[in-house]
């Protein structure tokens, strides 16, 4: 994996990552060098699966990955999850945090939060579950 190759480091105040009508924002007030890492196609290719985005802080080691995905959230989890196993060593010591912005999904009820639970209990990392687009500030 070429972290290097796959990354382009950022200071914008906003960066966004989209796919269709799924979309996700950084808001980057304080202008913090941040890396947006292409995962898909780039970083991790062939059969593997893997999810779209990782926006990485080196400032405060955090680290989000993102899944922009239509209506399928059961093969967005488990693209998020392979993703955490295969760049475990590069984000060790990181706050990591995963993103599932769908287009459709069932209603954020007790299904989705159960999926949340578990995803977390198996990972240790937290799962968000959005729909359309979602922003987050650092």
């Amino acid at each position: 994996m070429d972290f290097d190759k796959c990354s382009t480091l950022t200071t914008d105040s906003k960066i966004v990552v989209q796919e269709k009508r799924s979309k996700f924002e950084v808001i980057n007030k304080d202008r913090l060098e941040v890396y947006k890492v292409q995962v898909d196609g780039c970083l991790i290719t062939g059969h593997q699966e893997r999810c779209d985005w990782i926006i990485s802080i080196e400032q405060g080691a955090k680290a989000m990955f993102i899944e922009l995905k239509g209506c399928h959230l059961d093969k967005a989890i488990a693209q998020l999850k392979s993703t955490l196993v295969h760049t475990k060593k590069k984000y060790q010591g990181y706050t990591r945090e995963c993103y599932a912005i769908t287009t459709r999904v069932p209603k954020h009820g007790a299904s989705a939060r159960k999926q949340c639970l578990k995803f977390h209990k198996e990972t240790g990392v937290t799962l968000s579950i959005k729909n359309l687009r979602t922003t987050v500030k650092i």
